[in-house]
């Protein structure tokens, strides 16, 4: 079925007659008798008759004016649907990220974004200790931390480098080793010292400047997420690890960070999964180039 036939019939019908369906459709007079012709002959009979100057429908063409109106208000959902997912006035961005980068590098981020474009459905999920539990399926952006492996990432996704941070050795006020003028991870050893869970990337990040170093750290306390670690250190309870964004944000803490090992200090990367162009949608596409520039540049006219 060539859908352009049934539309053809339709504004004829509307209009009254060939001559003025021409000038709608900016086509010949013949062009549009010749479509009228191949629609009366897939159904069978004739669709108009001659009425005076224009046309008026046959039985046939009166049971078939309501689906070609049905076919035209389709085809307007369909053309709307598609306009608005290209100006990002709908869509859903879903995002699934580690405690870190949820709680430190995305909010600003987001709200930014969102106020671009406050049609777009933002879904976050943050906090992920064990990526086994997420259908990856169902998300269409990862952002972890260095060190962590992705198992069962769709074939079609690349996991490349984000942002660049520094993880900072952090002290409670008053701490002995402060009135050191130089600190090494070596005079961390006999201290009690605050470790992320086994999934964090921060925690892999520094077990592996202890091996670098030949140091067996003291596996003290443990607990879930940044902010359990800063209020931990901030209580007294030890010596701990925080990304140089958390301190940035938490100012509140009353801890001292220090850059250990001296002068580097501890980088570290986060990560961004994503799906090929190919199967980006305007809103992923929107998003990334967001990230990218901190604006974004609709090729729509007017926009």
């Amino acid at each position: 079925m060539d859908t352009e036939l049934l539309l053809t019939f339709l504004i004829v019908a509307k209009s009254g007659g060939i001559s003025a369906a021409a000038r709608t459709l900016h086509r010949s007079q013949p062009a549009i008798t010749e479509r009228l012709q191949k629609l009366g002959q897939m159904v069978g009979e004739p669709l108009t008759m001659r009425h005076g100057r224009g046309i008026r429908l046959t039985p046939a063409g009166e049971a078939l004016l309501s689906t070609a109106q049905r076919m035209r208000d389709v085809i307007d959902e369909f053309e709307d649907i598609m306009l608005r997912r290209q100006r990002l006035q709908s869509g859903v961005l879903r995002i699934v990220a580690t405690n870190t980068v949820a709680n430190y590098f995305l909010p600003e981020r987001l709200v930014s974004f969102q106020r671009q474009f406050p049609d777009v459905e933002l879904q976050l999920r943050g906090g992920v200790i064990d990526w086994s539990s997420i259908a990856l399926s169902d998300w269409d952006l990862y952002f972890l931390e260095g060190g962590l492996d992705l198992e069962g990432l769709p074939s079609y996704y690349s996991v490349t480098p984000w942002l660049g941070d520094e993880i900072m050795t952090i002290f409670p006020e008053g701490h002995i080793l402060l009135q050191q003028e130089e600190l090494s991870l070596e005079h961390l050893i006999a201290y009690p010292l605050i470790w992320r869970e086994p999934g964090s990337g921060i925690r892999r990040s520094v077990e592996k400047a202890f091996q670098e170093a030949r140091l067996t750290p003291r596996q003290s306390i443990e607990v879930t997420g940044v902010e359990a670690v800063g209020a931990a250190v901030d209580a007294g309870l030890g010596i701990g690890f925080v990304t140089a964004a958390a301190l940035r944000c938490r100012k509140d803490w009353r801890v001292v960070a220090r850059r250990l090992p001296a002068p580097q200090g501890i980088q570290w990367t986060l990560y961004m999964a994503r799906p090929q162009p190919v199967y980006q949608s305007h809103t992923i596409r929107a998003f990334l180039e967001f990230l990218d520039t901190g604006t974004v540049h609709l090729q729509q006219d007017g926009m």
